[in-house]
């Protein structure tokens, strides 16, 4: 694997109001998190996004080279990005610093390759794993892990212990745990229509209805009695 280089510079500012700042004059915030103590940066958005091209940006390991100062050995994988969630512009970015001669987990996207006979038997295909987590040294991180599914037919599926992994790479995932199944599309089930009432039979929810309704009606009847006697007591005050 390639170690790309990366121009960035230090920083002292901080908080929003210092990130603002910087944005506006042409550089992102950046934090160096790892085995030494955190560092402060600045780095420019051009400039990272051609690194996240590279690979498309998954695992690639970049030598930072800070302005003004002696290079110095700090390889860093890019652990996080934010972007601005309507433009996309990255608006801070978060190196992890690693040894070169000690082991790392990372996850590795899963590719698809070939074209699974089940979905021709009329099967679906479903990806329910995209990522495998491996522990391997910086330098033995593949850039991705592929998963022919030639040989998967109608109902099959494909598990993680399926996957030859490269060598030097092991495995951390359940071994378990299956990364996709070629199954039968469903069939919908009709809606439970409601059975008709027989002949002289109340429909469903009809019995209650009725006594109900007659109840109702009672209470009317005996209100009316009451409005009609305060008449007279009205006029009596006249």
């Amino acid at each position: 694997m390639d170690i790309l280089n990366l121009e960035v510079k230090r920083r002292t500012g901080k908080g929003k109001s210092a990130a603002r700042q910087l944005r506006r004059g042409g550089q992102v915030p950046a934090v160096v998190y790892g085995i030494h103590e955190s560092t402060s940066l600045a780095v420019s958005p051009k400039e990272l996004e051609r690194v996240l091209g590279t690979r498309a940006g998954a695992n690639v390991i970049v030598q930072l080279n800070v302005a003004g100062e002696a290079k110095s050995d700090r390889p860093v994988l890019i652990k996080d990005l934010q972007r601005d969630a309507i433009r996309g512009t990255i608006l801070h970015a978060d190196f992890l610093e690693i040894r070169m001669d000690r082991k790392i987990k990372v996850e590795v996207p899963i590719v698809l390759r070939g074209d699974a006979p089940g979905i021709k038997q009329g099967g679906v295909l479903s990806q329910l794993l995209r990522e495998l987590e491996v522990e391997c040294l910086p330098i033995a991180i593949p850039a991705d892990i592929p998963v022919d599914v030639s040989g998967v037919n109608l109902n099959g599926v494909v598990h993680v212990r399926d996957i030859v992994l490269p060598q030097g790479v092991d495995l951390v995932t359940d071994p378990e745990e299956p990364i996709l199944t070629v199954a039968a599309p469903q069939e919908e089930q009709p809606a439970a229509e409601a059975a008709p009432a027989a002949e002289g039979e109340a429909p469903a929810g009809a019995e209650g209805a009725a006594p109900a309704a007659a109840a109702a009606e009672s209470a009317k009847e005996e209100k009316k009695p009451a409005r009609e006697e305060k008449k007279p007591a009205r006029e009596e005050k006249r």
